[in-house]
């Protein structure tokens, strides 16, 4: 069974598996968001603006980082995604690059009521080489459970 972060204690790290990013992921994310700039879509194009060829767009590789953080099941018990701090998109990502995500707690608490915690992490998500892609801070609220109380 995968630790949720509410099982965490703050300086606890953890990792993601990984996913690589295929050209027909880029080609169907940047049409159903609309984000169609031909850097996205077409090779040479990108390639005539100094890259080795087309690129992912950042929120793909956002969402791609948050889809890793839920299938890892260290969120399974969040009830609202509340936000993300110093988001940096540090490195283009490519088709066939591989994906994964870094991470550690930094803090928990328990909301004034007693019912909610809230948990901030920061993460990395980095590729196959082991370049930083995107880092962030997340802010969560999630369920309270009997171990926060003891």
């Amino acid at each position: 069974m995968t630790k949720t972060f509410s099982q965490f204690e703050p300086g606890e790290k953890f990792a993601t598996k990984a996913k690589t990013i295929t050209p027909t992921d880029i080609d169907i994310f940047a049409r159903i968001t609309r984000c169609d700039d031909r850097m996205f879509l077409d090779e040479e194009f990108a390639k005539s603006k100094g890259f080795k060829t087309r690129l992912a767009p950042g929120a793909l590789t956002f969402s791609v980082a948050i889809g890793l953080l839920e299938q890892s099941g260290h969120i399974d018990d969040v009830l609202a995604y509340m936000g993300a701090n110093k988001l940096w998109f540090t490195a283009p990502v490519h088709p066939y690059d591989i994906l994964h995500v870094e991470g550690e707690l930094l803090d928990k608490r328990i909301t004034k009521d007693g019912e909610r915690g809230i948990i901030h992490y920061k993460w990395v998500t980095k590729n196959q080489r082991g370049e930083t892609v995107i880092e962030a801070e997340n802010t969560c609220m999630f369920a309270v459970h009997p171990t926060w109380l003891s």
